[in-house]
């Protein structure tokens, strides 16, 4: 073959080859483009709209008012504390209780040296019997005048003298008397004896020390049920009365208690009424305990759950409410104020009639104006 025949067949090959290729790519778009037409003529397909959402709702009930736990603290004090000391100066020889040690009324409890008072006291013993003989002779000598004045014996004058110096005798054994009855006083004064029932709480003096009157010993705490003083606001002091039953805790343990009294007097630094309760449980002088009081707060309003706020602007409040329509209850915001929250729940007050319906949960996730199915309430 030669070589334009050759060539003549390369040109006529490529040009069958354009044809098809052509043909293919006229076909292909033809095709998609009754594909579209036949998909763009078909009747678009319905779904289902979605139902109302269930949603948790509650009954507005309107309460007049509200109760709040009130918690004071104060401190837990013996029913008496005593300074124990004697009215004496001297030497301690014997302290006979120690901290801690319970003593029963009239128990000794230390003693003072009384070595000095032994002699004192044996010395005017002895003067006063010497002025009951000096007495006893003035009175035998008035009685022998009596006798003699009556027979004319003896003068007027003489039987005077023999009655001053019966008198003066007399007059003196009741000094000495009076002597020793201070000496028996100031011995029995050396010995310090417990006032009443009591727990020792602290020793203060050793024997061998000397002490000055009235310096203290050993401190006494009734063994009596402890008590507890609190301070609380005037108006809240008023609405308890001497031999109410209330509750105070103690370390965690709540106790019951009575209110003994009440202080007539505000304190000039916090303006608190002071109260003092008697706690009916052992519990130790120095702890801190806490009146717990329920307060009446006279605020109507009513109570829901902490989900049903819904937050608005500038720091209000809202909760959904429910308007019953044609079809179906559709939420309605209405704006309220928090008055009181115990944790869980608050107190609301707002433009909700008794018995109204507001959503109790999730009131995030409900716009207002939908269409809601109530569940509850």
């Amino acid at each position: 073959m030669s070589e334009s025949n050759r060539s003549r067949m390369m040109r006529s090959r490529q040009r069958a080859a354009t044809v098809a290729i052509t043909t293919i790519l006229v076909g292909g778009a033809g095709g998609a483009a009754v594909t579209g037409a036949s998909l763009l003529s078909a009747e678009p397909v319905l779904t289902r709209p979605a139902g109302p959402v269930p949603v948790e709702t509650m009954t507005v009930a309107m309460q007049p008012g509200y109760s709040v736990l009130r918690q004071f603290t104060g401190q837990i004090e013996a029913a008496m504390q005593v300074s124990a000391g004697f009215e004496l100066s001297g030497r301690i020889t014997h302290v006979l209780a120690d901290e801690g040690e319970t003593v029963a009324p009239g128990q000794p409890l230390a003693r003072l040296d009384t070595s000095a008072l032994i002699p004192e006291d044996a010395a005017l013993r002895a003067e006063r019997a010497a002025a009951e003989a000096d007495a006893e002779l003035a009175r035998l000598t008035l009685s022998r005048n009596d006798a003699l004045t009556a027979r004319g014996f003896r003068s007027v004058a003489a039987q005077d003298e023999a009655r001053l110096t019966l008198a003066r005798a007399e007059a003196r054994i009741a000094a000495i008397e009076a002597q020793i009855a201070s000496v028996a006083v100031r011995l029995d004064k050396s010995l310090l004896t417990a006032p009443f029932a009591a727990r020792i709480g602290s020793r203060l003096v050793e024997p061998g020390q000397t002490i000055s009157a009235g310096q203290p010993v050993l401190m006494l705490l009734d063994t009596a049920p402890p008590r507890l003083r609190v301070g609380l606001p005037p108006d809240l002091a008023t609405t308890l009365s001497p031999g109410d039953r209330v509750r105070v805790a103690v370390d965690g343990t709540e106790l019951p208690a009575t209110v003994r009294h009440l202080r007539p007097d505000l304190d000039a630094d916090t303006r608190s009424r002071a109260v003092v309760l008697t706690v009916d449980a052992p519990a130790l002088p120095g702890q801190t305990a806490r009146l717990i009081l329920s307060q009446q707060i006279d605020e109507p309003g009513f109570w829901a759950p902490l989900s049903a706020l819904r937050e608005g602007v500038r720091g209000s409040w809202s909760v959904m409410a429910l308007e019953p329509t044609p079809d179906g209850d559709r939420t309605v915001p209405v704006a309220i104020e928090v008055i009181h929250t115990d944790g869980a729940r608050v107190f609301l007050r707002g433009m909700l009639p008794e018995g109204g319906r507001i959503l109790g949960r999730a009131p995030d996730r409900v716009a207002p104006g939908q269409t809601v199915l109530a569940v509850g309430g």
